[in-house]
């Protein structure tokens, strides 16, 4: 995916909507993604990419230019969809049990949405402990399924160092995370 014009962000940063309308078209398919991926649900992605792009217009004055806008935006599409599964995990815990069909049922579906909230959680405190580049590589190949070519372009790195750096992003990730999944 390639970058949005600088000078459209500088424009967007400075309180013009057309600009920021702009940065919503060119990113919203891949922070939809992203946020699929979270809630694996088509409507709640939605929801989550939307709040996403609100909160995104609210920061984006604090916006640093030392990263990437796109990493920047995809980390607030991270937080953002944390925040909506944790919402969700709380207002499923406050339904009453006559508005559910079984009890049983309602439990499965909160050891399974409690299973997944931890499994993110686990996720992003593992991918936090990764460089810039390789999170930023790792979420563009295994989450958003870009090529090595895209990446390597977006990067500015050759296609080598993208797997290189892919490589050691998978290989971090699967050491920090095995034993939590083993046990």
């Amino acid at each position: 995916m390639q970058e949005i014009d600088d000078k459209i962000l500088t424009q967007a940063i400075n309180g013009d909507k057309m600009a920021f309308r702009s940065l919503v078209i060119h990113y919203s398919k891949a922070v939809n993604l992203l946020a699929f991926r979270y809630a694996a649900n088509k409507a709640c992605a939605e929801d989550i990419t939307q709040d996403t792009f609100i909160k995104a217009y609210k920061a984006l004055p604090r916006y640093k230019a030392n990263a990437k806008f796109s990493t920047w935006l995809f980390r607030v599409a991270s937080n953002t969809s944390i925040d909506y599964l944790r919402k969700a995990k709380q207002h499923k815990q406050t339904d009453s049990i006559e508005q559910n069909p079984s009890i049983s049922e309602k439990h499965n579906q909160q050891i399974n949405h409690e299973d997944q909230l931890d499994l993110n959680r686990q996720l992003q405190s593992a991918l936090s402990g990764l460089t810039d580049v390789e999170r930023l590589a790792f979420t563009l190949k295994h989450q958003q399924g870009y090529s090595i070519a895209e990446i390597s372009k977006q990067l500015k790195i050759n296609n080598n160092a993208c797997k290189q750096t892919i490589y050691r992003a998978v290989q971090k990730l699967r050491n920090k995370l095995t034993p939590m999944v083993s046990t």
